[in-house]
């Protein structure tokens, strides 16, 4: 990913109007709010988005289940009330409503 694809999360999250999002690297899922500081210099972390209230999940630990009915939880993940996100990382997002 690149700078343009960060200020296109920016963009659609404001279109949105929803902070929160889900980002999914090669081996992490991570559920979050993107923090967009008023006022500030939106050029200035050009390589990462930053998140507030972030709960992440390692993928080999996300879902184990095989079957149709899976009641999956997020049991096996770490929270963190701030979190930068490298861009270069993300292979997946998406806003949520």
């Amino acid at each position: 990913m690149s700078k343009t694809i960060s200020k296109a999360v920016k963009k659609i999250c404001e279109k949105v109007g929803s902070d929160k999002i889900m980002i999914m690297t090669n081996s992490l899922k991570i559920d979050g709010k993107l923090y967009i500081e008023d006022g500030k210099c939106d050029e200035c972390h050009e390589n990462i988005l930053t998140l507030t209230d972030v709960t992440i999940c390692r993928l080999k630990d996300y879902c184990t289940c095989d079957g149709e009915n899976c009641n999956c939880d997020d049991y096996i993940c770490f929270k963190y009330d701030w979190l930068n996100v490298n861009i270069d990382k993300i292979v997946l997002y998406s806003v949520l409503g």
